[in-house]
């Protein structure tokens, strides 16, 4: 485990965009080549295929944290604002979301159905392959499941010849089970590493998919496995390989990528960077810092300016108490922070703003290009965190019947981190006990803005009371699929009726 900051070498290794043909699968290097092309959609999530979909912000406008969506109007990326108005039709639906999704699917399924066709991988180096390949399966499919539910699902790609291009759909309870099926295989004893060289960083290790377990587990409310998600947990909090980040607001620089916190994260470069408006596949950055930057800004503390997404609630900042490091450190107060600084307020401008993922100064400082630079920010997602896998394990504790003391301090070594002092120096009045309503509220605080409120919202459930006001319905828990899709599926697929 990589304990600095790291470059995204691993996804760097061509070919990343094309998907190789039959004859391909012969030596260890090409089926190396063939599993990084399975990793490369994992940069697609904030835009491809002609749209914005920038994954943690679709999910995050679902819940109650954005005050809006901004931009110009309501007609800048309509989608977006039907989404935070639960008004979303199958035709405005996100239909690249869903490709690049699939588009993963497709060439996860090309690895696991093509290894054998490698005699020469060594025994280890094919379970770990298979490993990777199964959970980046299941990962892709994992977000298919949790924003539309009930998806086509398949393991063999279809070719119109031997396997038809109608897919069966799916019930979410079925998909959820065969999700299941590859996170079990890949959580294998010895298949997958504990952690990976500094040159594979990027890659998922054993604790990753099990961070992804646990998550696809507790989304389905799966009691009957809430134990052994547990005990996985524990082991990444037992293996010593990660602690938290001292200072907050440090996690979302350059320094902060793959540090000690980081479980797993999505490699982004802006250099080596390929990525513009015509090159939406192409390996390099990401656009999501310039989608979330104030329109027109002046100033020197942000990049020179943005499209002016993502105004956060009021109610967010105002939720954390005083001293908590997380409110500042992960939202912009730009009234306070960047005083002499100016931008122009677009829709629902609160002026509050997405520090963790905000275009900092600097932060594409290495684009070799004179055109998409606003593309190649070298922001990495985090997905995973340290702090994810201790609230995780304390409320799994809680949920099975555990101990009380042992789910506190799971819960108050993350809120001393908050308020910057270590768990046995965490003075009593910042001390919560381990209720369900009390982690829910400290999920909301430690990953605020990283798409995780929704999804918490409807597994402990909430979602009707926090989000009713807006207009949600429990009709609303998935989002409609793409009518392209019922058009193309020659009506085999089933609406969801939103």
């Amino acid at each position: 485990m990589a304990l600095s900051s790291c470059t995204s070498d691993f996804l760097e290794v061509d070919p990343t965009v094309t998907t190789p043909t039959e004859n391909y699968y012969d030596t260890p290097d090409k089926m190396e080549k063939a599993l990084v092309a399975a990793y490369a959609p994992l940069q697609w999530f904030d835009f491809t295929y002609s749209e914005y979909h920038p994954l943690q912000f679709v999910c995050d406008i679902m819940a109650d944290d954005y005050n809006g969506v901004g931009g110009s109007s309501e007609g800048d990326i309509p989608w977006l604002h039907l989404t935070y108005q639960y008004r979303l039709n199958p035709e405005q639906a996100p239909i690249g979301l869903w490709d690049s999704l699939y588009n993963g699917v497709y060439r996860a399924n090309q690895v696991v159905n093509n290894i054998d066709k490698c005699p020469t991988l060594s025994a280890a180096s094919r379970n770990r392959i298979l490993a990777e390949a199964r959970t980046l399966r299941a990962f892709y499919y994992h977000i298919l499941w949790k924003l539309w539910g009930n998806i086509p699902y398949y393991t063999v790609n279809p070719d119109g010849n031997d396997i038809d291009y109608i897919v069966p759909q799916k019930t979410a309870a079925e998909v959820y089970r065969l999700i299941m099926e590859d996170l079990d295989f890949a959580t294998t004893p010895g298949f997958l590493p504990e952690a990976v060289t500094v040159a594979e960083v990027g890659r998922f290790n054993k604790f990753a998919a099990y961070m992804l377990r646990a998550n696809v587990i507790m989304l389905a409310g799966d009691q009957s496995k809430y134990a052994s998600a547990l005990q996985q947990v524990k082991e990444i909090i037992g293996s010593g390989i990660y602690a938290l980040t001292p200072i907050f607001a440090d996690i979302w620089t350059d320094a902060g990528e793959w540090n000690c916190e980081s479980i797993f994260e999505i490699n982004y470069s802006d250099n080596p960077s390929n990525r513009d408006w015509n090159h939406t596949l192409s390996p390099g950055g990401t656009i999501y810092p310039t989608f979330l930057t104030p329109a027109s800004y002046k100033g020197t503390k942000l990049h020179s300016e943005g499209y002016g997404f993502g105004p956060v609630n009021p109610a967010l900042y105002q939720a954390y108490e005083a001293g908590d490091q997380r409110r500042d450190g992960g939202i912009l107060n730009f009234a306070a922070v960047c005083t002499g600084d100016s931008y122009t307020p677009r829709v629902a401008d609160s002026g509050y703003f997405n520090y963790k993922y905000i275009a900092r100064a600097g932060g594409n400082s290495a684009f070799p290009g004179t055109e998409g630079a606003e593309f190649n920010f070298r922001n990495n997602t985090r997905v995973y965190r340290y702090a994810e896998a201790l609230l995780i394990a304390a409320e799994l504790t809680v949920r099975t019947g555990g101990s009380q003391t042992e789910a506190d301090d799971l819960l108050n070594t993350v809120r001393a981190r908050a308020f910057s002092t270590t768990l046995s120096e965490l003075p009593a009045d910042r001390r919560r006990a381990a209720t369900l309503d009390n982690l829910l509220e400290e999920n909301r605080l430690e990953f605020a803005l990283e798409g995780h409120r929704f999804f918490d919202l409807v597994r402990f459930g909430k979602d009707t009371e926090v989000l009713a006001p807006r207009g949600y319905t429990p009709s609303k828990r998935y989002l409609p699929i793409p009518q392209s899709e019922i058009d193309r599926a020659e009506g085999t697929l089933n609406q969801n009726p939103y």
